[in-house]
């Protein structure tokens, strides 16, 4: 039997194809990805239609709307996609797509579709589509909803974003609109009962929408901190299931790992906020993730700030622990925060410039106030 021989191969063609292996896929540049949240639920597809009471679960994606992230393809050999999280507009590796943190809490992968006409798409469409999502890259995310789309102030919700991409690529894929009950879509009455309505029923009209962007909602604080994008003295959200039912894309399959990472939007850190902790009961509540959202973003980068945060370490862990040991406690230091809580989300989703501003402005108006009142007497 005569024997084979194969020709040897250099060792840069020889990385070059395991490369080419290991990376090749069919799914198609462009392709949306869809996952859902805790629990595997996601709002409008689940028969349970709750928004949270709280706007920091909102802000901490406890509403359970899922997620949206579009694939761009193979980059220095990884599969790479854009999307928007809490700190913005990021291009990534696919697999962060589902961090693990998300993966333990139970987000699940939908599926991924891609305009029903893309077959047709020509090569320069597809690299124009790409283009305009990463020129997305860096933009902040809406935390107040009030745009979702952009591209004012350059702030994005996920699905807002795969949207006004597609968009100015010269494809719509869920029509413009605003839904606010009726045919096409689902409306119920929800009641609300927490720290935001201080314990005391608050009835809202909630509504999804099935063949239109942008879905009604009420919510006891939606006015107060100024959520939601403004249509007609109504409030709406962009939901992402509601683009994900459209029939104007078409499913595809998948072949590229989209969990597992770890991500910019991965919270590992437990330790710290001892007293809110104790408060709240766990480190994983949307009020304590705040705190320490503050803390990363403010505290954190500057030396007084960080003396601070050691001071606080040093001095809070007993105290904590006495907090955590009495419930009524427990209840009253979960309204002492309140005003905090307030604070915190003002400096997040508007920077401590504007709240100094602010704050230098009030007291220069009651200052102003006080001389006039003595001048008059």
């Amino acid at each position: 039997m005569k024997k084979i021989i194969m020709p040897k191969l250099p060792g840069s063609m020889i990385v070059m194809l395991f490369l080419l292996t290991s990376v090749a896929s069919g799914l198609e540049r462009g392709s949306i990805l869809y996952h859902s949240s805790k629990e595997d639920k996601i709002y409008g597809r689940d028969a349970e239609l709750i928004l949270p009471d709280s706007i920091g679960q909102i802000a901490f994606r406890e509403m359970k709307s899922g997620h949206v992230g579009l694939y761009i393809g193979v980059e220095n050999g990884k599969h790479k996609i854009i999307h928007a999280i809490l700190a913005g507009v990021e291009e990534t590796e696919s697999s962060n797509f589902i961090t693990q943190k998300d993966v333990d809490e139970g987000c699940k992968f939908i599926g991924a579709k891609v305009p029903a006409n893309y077959a047709s798409w020509t090569q320069e469409q597809k690299d124009q589509l790409i283009l305009v999502a990463k020129e997305q890259v860096g933009a902040r995310y809406d935390v107040q909803f009030r745009h979702q789309k952009g591209p004012y102030d350059d702030k994005f919700t996920c699905v807002g974003l795969i949207e006004y991409i597609y968009e100015q690529a010269g494809y719509n894929i869920t029509p413009d609109g605003y839904y606010s009950g009726g045919a096409g879509g689902i409306t119920y009455i929800q009641t609300y009962n927490s720290e935001s309505t201080f314990w005391r029923d608050w009835f809202g009209e909630n509504t999804f929408s099935q063949t239109v962007e942008f879905s009604k909602f009420e919510h006891p604080l939606a006015s107060a901190l100024n959520v939601g994008l403004i249509h007609d003295g109504g409030r709406y959200m962009f939901f992402p299931y509601t683009q994900y039912l459209q029939t104007t894309t078409t499913p595809i399959a998948t072949d590229i790992p989209v969990s597992g990472g770890s991500g910019k939007d991965n919270d590992d850190d437990k330790g710290g906020c001892f007293i809110a902790t104790a408060a709240y009961g766990s480190y994983l509540h949307p009020h304590v993730r705040i705190l320490r959202a503050l803390r990363d973003r403010f505290l954190l980068t500057n030396k007084p700030g960080r003396l601070f945060v050691e001071a606080y370490y040093h001095y809070s862990p007993p105290l904590a622990d006495f907090i955590s040991r009495h419930d009524a406690l427990k209840a009253a230091v979960r309204v002492i925060l309140l005003p905090l809580l307030g604070l915190s989300l003002l400096m997040l989703w508007m920077g401590p410039v504007f709240i100094l501003a602010m704050s230098a402005f009030m007291v220069l108006l009651f200052g102003a106030l006080r001389l006039r009142k003595a001048a008059a007497a």
